[in-house]
Order: structure tokens, then sequence, then C-alpha cells
């Protein structure tokens, strides 16, 4: 139940800070431009970089559940796209779940949500922000979404295409380049993979 009250509090929080961006975002707001002219602007939420756990917590979305799209863990390689997990749709969960369970009442409420898998929060920060989707919004961050995917989906799937030892020799044979990281040993010896390796 703490994790539930820390992803509420989150959200709040995010609520409060972000207000004037989303009272913009209704109405509008005048802004000025590098040479000092006058323009009526409008702020839509356009991008949010978080890591995995922050993204489904931010989408409100528990388990093993992606945050952009319908699928469940076990439907993550299917060869199709799912539908995308939309602001309607966690809103129109939520308003179910809210009729069934009390918020107040953690308990309940988090039986309930589970079965939508959704995470326990009860008003999104993002729900009343215009034009607002999460699945359009959460955007990845490098290191952890294609950093690290590389090394752990497409790095993989080369090894097994052109074999372990043939791959650290075409490593091994490079030229060393000055300021860029040189993997005289290859790369299947690596036990992790940061930034400052590349």
């Amino acid at each position: 139940m703490k994790g539930i009250l820390q992803d509420r509090l989150v959200h709040q929080c995010l609520d409060i800070i972000l207000e004037p961006l989303k009272l913009a975002a209704q109405l509008g707001i005048m802004m000025s431009d590098p040479i000092g002219c006058s323009h009526y602007c409008f702020t839509p939420l356009a991008s949010y970089i978080a890591d995995t756990l922050e993204v489904m917590m931010l989408a409100c979305v528990g388990g093993k559940t992606s945050p952009v799209t319908m699928a469940m863990y076990k439907q993550f390689g299917d060869a199709f796209h799912h539908e995308p997990w939309t602001k309607s749709t966690t809103l129109a969960q939520l308003d179910v779940v809210c009729s069934c369970a009390d918020p107040h009442n953690l308990e309940a409420f988090f039986h309930e949500v589970q079965k939508f898998c959704l995470n326990g929060v009860k008003k999104p920060f993002w729900s009343d922000w215009p034009l607002a989707e999460p699945s359009h919004f959460l955007t990845p961050e490098s290191l952890h979404h294609i950093h690290k995917q590389f090394y752990d989906h497409d790095a993989q799937w080369i090894i097994i295409a052109v074999g372990e030892s043939e791959l650290d020799f075409r490593f091994l044979v490079l030229q060393p380049t000055t300021g860029y990281w040189h993997f005289h040993g290859g790369i299947l010896k690596l036990k992790q993979v940061t930034g400052h390796c590349h």
C-alpha cells in the first residue's frame, strides 16, 4: 500500500506544480520570442522523459503491463501492434473502479484496480491536461530504453547470427580511435554496459 500512496503523491505534486502549464494549454498565454515579439501560445504536454518504472507509474499502469499499449507481458513479442493505452481508457477504467470501491480504502481500491492492470492512482496529473495522451508524451530515456535495448536484444541477436568468436574478433581488429573506447577484449566479456563505454 505504501507504493500506491507514493504514486498518488507524485501525481498530486505534479498536478499542483504543472497547473500553470495546464491553464496555458486550455486558455493560452502571451509569450515573448527571442527577439521580443509577443505570441499567443498554448502548452501541450509534448514529452516526459522517464525510465521504465517511472513511465509505468506516470501512465498509471501496474504489474507487467505496457505503459503505452494494452499488451500484457505475455503479449510483448506479438507480431502485431496492440491498441494504444489511451487517456480515455485509463480514465474510464478509473471511473468504473471508483464506482466499485472507495479510493480512500486502499486495499479494496487496489483489489479493484488490479483487474484493469492499473496501479492505484485515483487522479493522474495528466487527466485534465488538454490533448495529453500518455502513449504519446511518455518518451523513452536513452540509457534505459535505447542503449540497454540494443545490448540486451540487438547485440544478442548479432551474437547468435555471427557467432561469439567472430564478433569478438571483429572488435579486436578495429583500429583504436582517439576519444572512443576500444574493446580490445571483445564485447562478450562485458559485465555491464554503460554510456561511458561507447
